[in-house]
């Protein structure tokens, strides 16, 4: 943490400027204001929504009438002026790469987590307070103290070389800062550090102006408000915002250039190449996999509490299932074009000794899948990795049909009555489908249930811990479905595989997918000046049943 002596040293030589220039009590986010306004526009041209439209229009009329269900909103909204503090994930990734021989431990494991909104960090949310920024203080200065016994790693200048200093420091700092500085901002870093120089030493005015840095709030927000002349973003902000939009990264994790950003984004040729750049790159990948595990709200192992009735889900076989759900979203978006419907229509699994009685497989092969019957198993929704994290007793069919509406399929959820049971109550002599059907049959339960019930229905073969069953208690399970509400046409299924199916190839549900990766990548929820951009989005998904999923992140990269 920065000591009271570099505070005034700072302060000193006009870092006070600095931070009030920035904002000191900047402690969320400016999420807000259209381009127009701000002038937060990029210089590359941008197609007008009515002719996209009428390009889409011209592709696949009926598919383009069901996109324009789903996105009615005519008028666009340019994109938005952003100043928000970086994530957990941001901040780790953009200190490991500018000072890669000092990072030891990670701030995901150091701050506290921050609030989420439906599993996802909302821009609004992301704040400063004395339970988050003290343990970032702390952590800066284990950054700064290694870098103090090797300051030459940071300034390779010897410690009489001025002019090799002040251009190195500079260097530096423009780095940090993702080359995003006001000339006065940049010359009071650097007036700070000659300064010390001389009055505590070199390696410990090295490590002061790493301190200084890393705990600048141009350090550590996304600075995506400043325009040039004309009202455009600067070629530095447009590559930040590509990287850590795409990537949670800086420019330099993924081979780029925050000082010369010009040749990355100037022009339509160099922006679309600098994406496909991106897309092919294992940090894109890694984003993505985070992506599936906030979106699935997949636990991990230690947060995975399961009724006391399942004592053979041990702490091994909740890491297993955890680790085996990963390690499938791994392999099925490593691909050159990971599609959708490879990870929710395949019935093949990673197992392992510790799950195989899970599946009804023996010693299962450690490194590749195992494929499984098609009529007990289709996709990451008949996972236990899956299953387990919405399952917290084996009486669960209402808590998975509320989640599966909510963020699988996007539909529309009330409050429940204010006396409506918290759990389902037991029966002798009825299944978990019975119970639920008769609790939730009166009228003022109806208009939800009619989502949750079948939902909850399809994927009662699966007990507590993801374990296929065609019984429960003695007592036939009978996990058929009956639904209205597809713009498709009524679902009719005899068995909840089959029903899944029917709901993952829908358009609802390919537009709710559409809409939950708009959502985590931008961090806020869509509003109507963005349905122009999301009808497009989901046109592009749903035509010719591709389900590109690096399609969405193109578009949305270069829209």
């Amino acid at each position: 943490m920065l000591e009271p002596r570099h505070i005034r040293r700072f302060l000193g030589a006009g870092g006070l400027g600095v931070l009030l220039a920035f904002g000191v009590g900047c402690v969320g986010s400016v999420d807000g204001g259209a381009a127009g306004e701000t002038g937060a526009e990029s210089a590359r041209d941008v197609d007008r929504p009515e002719d996209i439209d009428e390009m889409l229009r011209e592709q696949d009329p009926e598919l383009f009438d069901i996109a324009k269900m789903f996105f009615p909103g005519q008028e666009a909204v340019p994109a938005r002026a952003r100043l928000s503090r970086l994530t957990r994930t941001q901040i780790d990734t953009t200190t490991e790469t500018l000072l890669p021989m000092h990072v030891e431990g990670s701030i995901a494991a150091t701050m506290p987590r921050d609030p989420l909104q439906t599993n996802y960090e909302y821009a609004s949310v992301l704040t400063f307070n004395a339970a988050n920024f003290t343990p970032l203080a702390d952590w800066v200065t284990g950054v700064s103290s290694s870098v103090k016994s090797d300051p030459s790693s940071v300034i390779p200048c010897g410690a009489s070389d001025a002019a090799c200093r002040e251009r190195e420091a500079r260097t530096f700092i423009l780095r940090a800062l993702r080359g995003i500085s006001e000339p006065e901002q940049l010359s009071r870093f650097q007036t700070f550090f000659n300064a010390s120089v001389g009055e505590v030493g070199f390696p410990q005015a090295v490590a002061d102006l790493v301190d200084v840095t890393i705990n600048s709030p141009m350090y550590l927000f996304r600075d995506e408000v400043q325009v040039d002349g004309k009202g455009f973003l600067l070629p530095a902000q447009q590559l930040q915002h590509l990287t850590y939009t795409l990537a949670d990264a800086p420019p330099e994790a993924l081979g780029l250039d925050s000082l010369d950003p010009g040749p990355f984004v100037s022009t339509d040729e160099s922006f679309e190449s600098t994406v496909e750049k991106m897309l092919a790159s294992p940090e894109v990948r890694q984003k993505l996999m985070r992506f599936f595990v906030a979106w699935l709200e997949v636990k991990e192992a230690e947060d995975l509490v399961i009724g006391a009735e399942m004592p053979e889900f041990t702490t091994e076989v909740a890491t297993a299932v955890v680790d085996e759900t990963r390690r499938f979203l791994e392999k099925q978006l490593a691909g050159a074009t990971p599609v959708l419907k490879d990870i929710t229509e395949v019935n093949r699994v990673f197992a392992s000794d510790e799950t195989g009685f899970l599946y009804g497989v023996s010693n299962p092969p450690t490194d590749t899948m195992v494929e499984l019957s098609d009529s007990e198993r289709s996709g990451i929704f008949t996972h236990p990795g899956f299953i387990v994290s919405h399952s917290p007793t084996t009486r669960s069919l209402v808590k998975r049909g509320v989640f599966f509406t909510r963020k699988v399929m996007c539909l529309p959820l009330g409050s429940p009555p204010e006396d409506a049971p918290t759990s389902t109550p037991s029966g002798e002599g009825k299944t978990e489908r019975q119970i639920v059907q008769e609790v939730t049959s009166p009228a003022r339960c109806a208009s939800c249930h009619a989502f949750i019930n079948p939902f909850g229905f399809m994927l009662e073969n699966f007990d507590g811990v993801g374990r296929w069953r065609s019984e429960h208690e003695g007592l036939p399970i009978d996990s058929s479905v009956d639904a209205s509400f597809l713009a498709e046409g009524r679902v009719q299924e005899n068995n909840g595989v089959d029903a899944l199916k029917r709901f993952t190839q829908s358009m609802q549900f390919q537009q709710c997918f559409v809409r939950q990766l708009f959502r985590f990548y931008m961090g806020r929820n869509e509003e109507a000046g963005d349905d122009p951009l999301l009808r497009q989005l989901f046109f592009n998904f749903a035509l010719d049943k591709k389900q590109d999923i690096l399609d969405v992140l193109r578009t949305l990269a270069t829209s």
